[in-house]
């Protein structure tokens, strides 16, 4: 059973997923496509969005965005070069 979204901050779901997860699942199946491996990636994306459900649930909120900035995938604006660990004064 899906629940009803009580307000306008609840996240996106496709049936009863989060849309980030969905994505993930996703490009996972499309790649799997292309490589014509689908049963293998399907599993993998499945698993990755569990994964990726598991670590939303046990963290804070925006744990994915600042994984991203810290990796170097994902820019903050304001915010220094992710590489930078030191500042020297």
């Amino acid at each position: 059973m899906t629940e009803i979204q009580r307000s306008v901050d609840d996240p996106i779901t496709f049936f009863f997923w989060e849309i980030d997860e969905v994505i993930l699942m996703a490009s996972s199946m499309f790649i799997g496509i292309m490589l014509d491996m689908l049963i293998t990636f399907g599993l993998i994306g499945v698993v990755a969005s569990y994964l990726l459900k598991k670590i939303k649930k046990n963290n804070s909120e925006g744990v994915v965005i600042h994984f991203l900035y810290w990796s170097g995938f994902f820019t903050l604006r304001g915010c220094p070069k992710s590489y930078i660990r030191e500042f020297i004064e």
